[in-house]
């Protein structure tokens, strides 16, 4: 890929910032996470598009209003998506919106008002219209994957967002133990409530292999052979999905580098 000069952007770049919880419970800021990584996560299963990782936009998690220009220009990309959702009883309100960083001009905004239970599809009609607004190409596999929801259990969607928040923010702490064990507990949960969650074993495999070698607080082969039911768990759902190559080759790559030198 060619260098390119400071502040200059692929056209086809985009980074999702977080998403805002406009719902009066506060627990329910896990489950505006989980859509704005939903949303994230259909983006980037489309080869044309260049999307930041979660990781690099959790910083920009704040109510002070931002400066997309700026924020743009520190992630190198050209547009974003900003968004709130807003949840009540078995009701959910989300709203996006698609901004060129570097002009500040609105592209594209949609705002749903829909049963709790059409969540998982809204989150694909957002992407999927991102995606047109960006004249993204989409392969019929693509499409697929921005089409396949999650899980359609929304218990197990709450439980999966807050694990996903647990482990995103242990990542960055030092003392992080109580989290992952937590995080690990909670998508234990939620394979049990949905035993197709695919998203979930992956992360459960993750979380497992950081209990045994990362942080190394359970060095035990007891660990180990947890992440390796939950990779075969993910294996036996889609066994030639990307994610699970990844988990494989994260437990391999834990596991033997024991016996290695």
């Amino acid at each position: 890929e060619p260098a390119r000069s400071p502040g200059t952007a692929v056209e086809k770049s985009i980074a999702v910032l977080p998403f805002e919880n406009l719902s009066e419970e506060k627990a329910n800021a896990f489950f505006a996470e989980g859509v704005q990584d939903e949303i994230l996560t259909h983006l980037a299963a489309i080869a044309d598009l260049k999307v930041i990782s979660r990781t690099s936009v959790m910083q920009y998690k704040s109510s002070a209003p931002r400066n997309l220009r700026e924020i743009g220009q520190q992630l190198g990309v050209a547009h974003v998506v900003e968004g709130s959702v807003q949840r009540a009883a078995n009701k959910i309100r989300v709203n996006a919106q698609l901004i060129d960083a570097r002009t500040d001009a609105h592209l594209w905004a949609q705002t749903y008002d829909r049963d709790l239970a059409d969540v998982f599809a809204i989150q694909s009609e957002i992407a999927k219209a991102i995606a047109d607004q960006l004249q993204a190409k989409l392969s019929p596999n693509e499409k697929k994957a921005i089409e396949r929801p999650p899980t359609t259990d929304l218990a197990a969607f709450d439980l999966y967002s807050r694990a996903r928040s647990l482990l995103l923010t242990a990542g960055f702490s030092a003392t992080s133990e109580p989290d992952e064990r937590n995080a690990i507990e909670l998508l234990d949960e939620a394979v049990k409530h949905d035993p197709s969650f695919f998203d979930a074993y992956c992360q459960l495999a993750y979380a497992h292999e950081v209990a045994y070698s990362v942080r190394g607080y359970d060095h035990t082969a007891a660990r180990l052979a947890l992440a390796e039911a939950a990779v075969q768990a993910a294996t036996r759902l889609r066994p030639d999905a990307a994610e699970t190559h990844l988990a494989r080759a994260q437990y391999l790559y834990y596991g033997l580098r024991d016996y290695a030198g």
